[in-house]
């Protein structure tokens, strides 16, 4: 098996307090993998030569009531293998931190500022983290839209060395189940089609919510789909 790229952006929105992260990698599936969240709590991004273990471990520490740096550090401890991992966490006050060993694969980067944090491995560009966060903390709308021009922004810039494949766009809002899950497991322009997928889905996830906690006020069964 090849290494594989990897980069993403863990952010919060100062104004609602939700948390969400997104990724992209040539590798499948990376939403199954890299980015966490928790409503209240915090979000993660743990990559490059991944291991998700290490996602629990940061957010029972930020559910403690320790900050996003604390998180950081207990995720280096769990691991033996620290200097081949990326991390990054932004907790629940909007505190950001991150990590890179000194086996990170390839170029690599890193960038943190309050409310955001961004990280890269094999990236065919080392600025890509900053680039992101920047755009994150200007960018306007949702969350969800402000993580999606802030990756955008990476794959302006030449993205991976490698041609990308998956993406996973996650955010928690209120709730204690996502608001936003979205996945593209495998295709050849995976950026694209998780904007189609949000193009659908984001003007219907109000009202998935509106579903799950006060059903008898959610719109009519046909309209969302059955389920």
């Amino acid at each position: 098996m090849k290494f594989t790229n990897t980069f993403s952006v863990a952010g919060r929105c100062e104004e609602t307090g939700a948390l969400g992260v997104i990724v992209t990698s040539s590798s499948p599936s990376v939403g199954a993998r890299c980015p966490w969240a928790k409503h209240g709590v915090g979000a993660i991004l743990t990559q490059n030569v991944t291991d998700p273990r290490l996602a629990n471990i940061g957010l029972n520490v930020l559910e403690n009531g320790f900050d996003a740096e604390s998180a950081i550090n207990a995720m280096k401890e769990a691991t033996p293998f620290r200097e081949y991992r990326q991390l990054a966490v932004v907790d629940a006050s909007g505190n950001s931190a991150v990590f890179t060993g000194n086996k990170a694969l390839g170029v690599h980067g890193e960038f943190t500022a309050k409310n955001v944090a961004s990280i890269g491995n094999l990236l065919s560009d080392p600025n890509i983290p900053e680039q992101m966060g920047k755009i994150f903390l200007d960018a306007k709308g949702t969350l969800a839209d402000r993580l999606i021009a802030a990756i955008s922004k990476g794959f302006e810039m030449g993205g991976e060395l490698d041609q990308e494949h998956s993406i996973g766009l996650l955010v928690y809002q209120e709730d204690a189940f996502p608001y936003v899950d979205l996945r593209v497991d495998y295709s050849d322009q995976p950026l694209e089609d998780l904007k189609r997928a949000w193009e659908v889905y984001g003007p219907q996830a109000e009202e998935y919510r509106i579903r799950a906690i006060t059903p008898e006020i959610a719109p009519s069964y046909g309209v969302l789909g059955d389920e």
